[in-house]
C-alpha cells in the first residue's frame, strides 16, 4: 500500500544515519553538472509539460496527474530494489526482466492513475473501483485540488520527476556497474534516499 503523498514527502527533515559519502546520495550527485542529472531532467519535463498544455487549467490537470502516476511508479522501483537486495546475485536479470515488462507496468500505473483521479475530481467520492483500498494516499491532494494551488503541485512533481530519474540511473547504471552499492540497499535507505532527494528538489526551487 502506498503512503500518503504528504506523509511521504512533505514531513520535516530527519538526519541522515549515515554519512553521505556513505549513502545512496552520492550516487544522485554523481550527475550533478551534467545534462543528465536528474533536477535538471526533471526541470526539462516541466518544461515540456508546460509547452504542451493549452493553458493553465490543463496544465494543472496534467500536474495532478504525473504526480500520482510517478508516485505509483516509485513504488515500483522500491520493490525493485528490495528484490535486488534480497536476489543480488540474479540481480541484472531482475533489472532487465523489469525493464522488459515496462510496457504492461505503465499502462496498469495509468489506469490506477485514472481511478485516483476521479476520487479526487469527485472530493473523495467513489462508486467502488479497483483502487478504492488506496484512494486515502491520495486524499489530501483533494484540498490542493480545490484551491487550484498550482504552486503545491509544481512543487510536487519537479520532486517526484527528480526521484524518478535518480531511481532509473541507479538501477539501471550505478547498480549493474558498483559492486557495493546492493550493500546499501534496505527499506530505510531507499525511504532516506527518496526524501533526501525530494527535499534537495524543494530547496532549489525555493
Amino acid at each position: 500500500m502506498l503512503m500518503s503523498m504528504i506523509e511521504k514527502f512533505f514531513k520535516d527533515p530527519r538526519k541522515q544515519k549515515e554519512s553521505e559519502s556513505k549513502s545512496l546520495a552520492r550516487y544522485f550527485h554523481d550527475l550533478e553538472g551534467s545534462p543528465d542529472f536528474p533536477y535538471t531532467l526533471a526541470l526539462k519535463a516541466y518544461d515540456n509539460l508546460k509547452e504542451s498544455a493549452q493553458g493553465q487549467e490543463e496544465l494543472f490537470y496534467f500536474l495532478m496527474e504525473d504526480c500520482i502516476f510517478t508516485s505509483l511508479y516509485a513504488t515500483f522501483y522500491e520493490q525493485l530494489l528490495i528484490a535486488v537486495k534480497e536476489n543480488n546475485d540474479v540481480a541484472i536479470p531482475l533489472i532487465d526482466r523489469f525493464a522488459d515488462d515496462s510496457e504492461e507496468r505503465e499502462r496498469m500505473i495509468a489506469e490506477q492513475t485514472q481511478y485516483h483521479l476521479s476520487f479526487i475530481e469527485n472530493k473523495g467520492l467513489c462508486p467502488g473501483c479497483p483502487c478504492c483500498e488506496n484512494h486515502q494516499d491520495v486524499a489530501e491532494l483533494i484540498t490542493y485540488w480545490q484551491k487550484g494551488d498550482i504552486d503545491f503541485f509544481t512543487n510536487l512533481y519537479i520532486g517526484m520527476q527528480t526521484i524518478q530519474f535518480a531511481m532509473e540511473h541507479l538501477i539501471y547504471d550505478v547498480i549493474p556497474s558498483t559492486n557495493n552499492v546492493i550493500g546499501l540497499l534496505n527499506h530505510e535507505s531507499i525511504l532516506e534516499f527518496r526524501q533526501y532527494i525530494f527535499d534537495y528538489s524543494e530547496e532549489r526551487g525555493m
